[in-house]
């Protein structure tokens, strides 16, 4: 599988539901032009509802981490030096999914990237990350987030 690393403050690679409840993501901040910067990221790995939940470090270029829904952890690498706002990032869980991600700019102070790519099992991955993740994946009239990771939207907090 060809490695390709996705561009700007894409963060990939996610922690649990529990792991955010529990606090882990109060840690992640964004602070812009700064390799202390931290924005939330979020996939979708196909259409049958398993989905990324983690967070991604650092400015032009980073770490992933987080948590497939399934419970895999994951860890992986972006970078955002690809022509007109795009970077690549790839991600390796320990359950054996490996995913590449292409991703583009949307606002750079605010780590705001939309990803597209595949993963080793021939998944369509598409994924969000930035300060505002969860208010542009709320349907308008929706009280919540959602990943649209199939026929049936996964609530997302």
């Amino acid at each position: 599988m060809q490695r390709i690393a996705l561009a700007s403050s894409l963060v990939v690679v996610g922690i649990s539901g529990t792991a955010l409840a529990d606090g882990l993501l109060q840690t992640c901040e964004n602070v812009p032009f700064d390799q202390a910067n931290c924005v939330r990221a979020l996939a979708c790995l196909g259409t049958e509802g398993v989905h990324f939940d983690g967070m991604a470090r650092g400015w032009d270029a980073g770490t992933l981490s987080g948590e497939l829904s399934d419970g895999a952890a994951c860890v992986g690498r972006w970078s955002s030096d690809g022509p007109l706002g795009t970077g690549i990032a790839d991600l390796v869980c320990d359950d054996g999914t490996e995913a590449d991600i292409v991703y583009y700019t949307q606002d750079n102070v605010t780590g705001t990237v939309i990803g597209r790519g595949m993963d080793n099992r021939g998944r369509a991955i598409r994924a969000w990350s930035g300060l505002n993740v969860l208010e542009f994946l709320t349907p308008d009239g929706q009280l919540g987030a959602e990943l649209p990771c199939g026929d049936a939207p996964v609530p997302i907090s």
